[in-house]
């Protein structure tokens, strides 16, 4: 997923641009998704990414229903390449376990 820019409010071409710059790779695609919803939320993003759990968001609820990837946020683990990496997988990880 590329996180070097992007929109958190708005999109697919305007809206609250934010440049978090990062590039996120995962062969699951649920704990992608769940990991992006936790950098919108990082960076100011809508009242309906904002409320509840991410787990609890209805497209990642339905994607775990179907058995398409990780079923919480357990099941995630987020490998920094550099402290600065570090800094910001940190970060994802709380907003990824609040509930």
């Amino acid at each position: 997923m590329d996180g070097i820019d992007g929109f958190s409010k708005g999109g697919p071409d305007a809206g609250t641009l934010i440049s978090p710059g990062i590039l996120l790779a995962s062969r699951d695609r649920v704990a992608l998704d769940a990991v992006g919803v936790a950098v919108l939320r990082i960076y100011g993003t809508t009242d309906a990414v904002s409320k509840g759990g991410i787990f609890g968001q209805e497209q990642i609820e339905r994607a775990t229903q179907l058995g398409l990837g990780a079923a919480s946020s357990d099941e995630i683990e987020l490998i920094a390449v550099n402290k600065e990496a570090g800094d910001i997988c940190k970060k994802i990880d709380e907003k990824i376990r609040q509930t």
